[in-house]
C-alpha cells in the first residue's frame, strides 16, 4: 500500500505484518494496546523531531510509521504543517491511489535527474 508521509511516498507491502514484526524497534508500544489517537500522537512526536531538526527521514522508519498509521486508521497520507506554537500539526487524509502513484513517480524522476546533473558536473 502506498503511503504519503509528509513529502515521502513509501510502499508498505503488508502494513499489519510489518508493524507486528517491528513495533519494538519503532518504540510505539504493543500495537494491540494502541488506539488510533495514540498512534497519531506517536507519529506526530517522531515527525516533529525530524522536521524541527530538518533531518532526513530514514526509509525504514518512514515505512514503520506508515505501517502504524495504516494499521490503526486506514489512511494513506499524513502531512504536517507548521503550528502557531512552533511545532507541527498533523493532518490525516485518504488520497486516491492514482495521486500517490503520480507523486511517487514524480519523486523518482526528480531523484534520477538530480543524479544525472551531479554526474555531468563531476566530469
Amino acid at each position: 500500500m502506498l503511503f504519503l508521509l509528509n513529502t515521502t511516498v513509501v510502499d508498505v507491502m503488508v502494513p499489519e505484518a510489518r508493524l507486528m514484526s517491528r513495533w519494538r524497534q519503532l518504540g510505539c508500544g504493543d500495537p494491540s494496546d494502541l488506539q488510533a489517537a495514540d498512534a497519531l500522537d506517536f507519529v506526530e512526536q517522531v515527525m516533529s523531531r525530524h522536521l524541527s531538526t530538518r533531518q532526513i527521514l530514514d526509509p525504514d522508519l518512514a515505512m514503520d510509521l506508515a505501517a502504524l498509521i495504516i494499521t490503526k486508521t486506514g489512511a494513506n497520507c499524513m502531512s504536517f504543517a507548521p503550528a502557531q506554537d512552533g511545532g507541527f500539526k498533523a493532518r490525516l487524509r485518504d488520497l486516491p491511489s492514482l495521486v500517490l502513484e503520480t507523486y511517487r513517480d514524480g519523486s523518482l524522476n526528480a531523484v534520477a535527474e538530480h543524479r544525472q546533473v551531479r554526474r555531468r558536473t563531476a566530469l
